[in-house]
């Protein structure tokens, strides 16, 4: 059956709260039952998340949506994290049917912040596939493409969806990644564009949490390069990192910058440089180191030329490469 939206855009109907929200590092997390999708918001007091990796639910209260009965998360050493989703009242999901992971991070977007649940992410799996929304300050909106750590499947009453670590790191100029998550999950049946039925776990307004456990790595969470550069100017290049174990951002560590102007070699000066921002959303103060690279582009005879080059970031024992090309003007 065709819809005219997905159930994905239907499912940001079925989440979305007003009058609560997240600060200072609280996740609130009130929900609204599907009854009171069209018409009503529901105002219902946040409950503090206990942590467990496995989590149950009762069964036999979502009518015809999806029943969720348990949520397992669990994260391997390279930060993918794993939702399995038990749904006992089917053995595949129907083109009618999601089940959706709505969760927020312990480091959201400076800017935009949490949704007013607590959530700044969805996780949603259709038939069709899985998808990842992310909360921009006004909505959830579709990332497209989604990231290659966002897979999903269903199989035996049993679904399955994945996304990376840093997948849900914020980003510039916060340049942690998360090591703490606070969800909920979702079992939604649509009639049409509309929720004919819907499945909260766990009931009520509880939350539930989860913290990853791994091994130091040192990923990459912010890489950026100008596309053009006036010549004579100064090309600066930057990279942010995080330790995944702890979330931290990477602050020092030895840089190497490597570019060539057609086949002249730029000389590259790399240092770290750090920022203090304040969240417009949150309020919370942020240090936002950046591992640099700059070039000084040359007046003559650059225009129309492209700079291809490298940087480097080596900390714990650790090397991060990214490459760059820009164009000078």
């Amino acid at each position: 059956m065709q819809r005219g939206v997905s159930a994905a855009v239907a499912l940001l109907a079925a989440v979305s709260v007003t009058g609560a929200s997240a600060s200072g590092g609280t996740f609130v997390a009130p929900r609204v039952s599907a009854k009171f999708v069209k018409n009503a918001v529901a105002h219902v007091p946040a409950r503090v998340a206990a942590g467990s990796s496995s989590f149950t639910d009762p069964t036999g209260d979502a009518g015809v949506a999806p029943d969720i009965a348990a949520v397992t998360v669990s994260n391997d050493d390279q930060g993918l994290i794993t939702f399995r989703i038990t749904v006992p009242n089917r053995s595949s999901l129907g083109p009618d049917d999601a089940v959706a992971v709505p969760l927020g991070t312990d480091d959201p977007d400076l800017a935009s912040g949490w949704r007013s649940d607590g959530t700044n992410f969805v996780l949603v799996l259709e038939a069709s596939g899985p998808s990842l929304l992310a909360w921009n300050g006004e909505d959830m909106v579709t990332l497209d493409p989604a990231p290659g750590s966002v897979t999903g499947s269903f199989s035996d009453g049993v679904g399955t969806v994945t996304v990376r670590q840093e997948d849900l790191a914020p980003g510039f100029p916060d340049m942690s990644v998360p090591i703490e998550l606070t969800f909920y999950a979702l079992g939604i049946a649509f009639n049409g564009n509309d929720v004919l039925a819907q499945d909260d776990a766990p009931d009520g307004d509880a939350i539930w949490k989860y913290r990853l456990a791994e091994a130091l790595r040192v990923v990459v969470t912010s890489f950026s390069a100008d596309k053009t550069v006036k010549a004579g100017a100064t090309l600066v290049v930057l990279m942010g990192a995080a330790h995944s174990d702890t979330g931290a951002a990477v602050a020092s560590g030895k840089i190497d910058c490597k570019a060539r102007l057609g086949s002249k070699a730029l000389k590259g000066k790399g240092r770290f440089f750090t920022v203090i921002l304040t969240s417009p959303a949150t309020g919370r103060a942020v240090k936002s180191p950046n591992a640099t690279c700059s070039f000084k582009v040359p007046k003559q005879k650059s225009k129309g030329k492209t700079i291809r080059g490298s940087m480097s970031l080596r900390e714990s024992g650790v090397t991060l490469n990214r490459s760059f090309i820009t164009r000078v003007r």
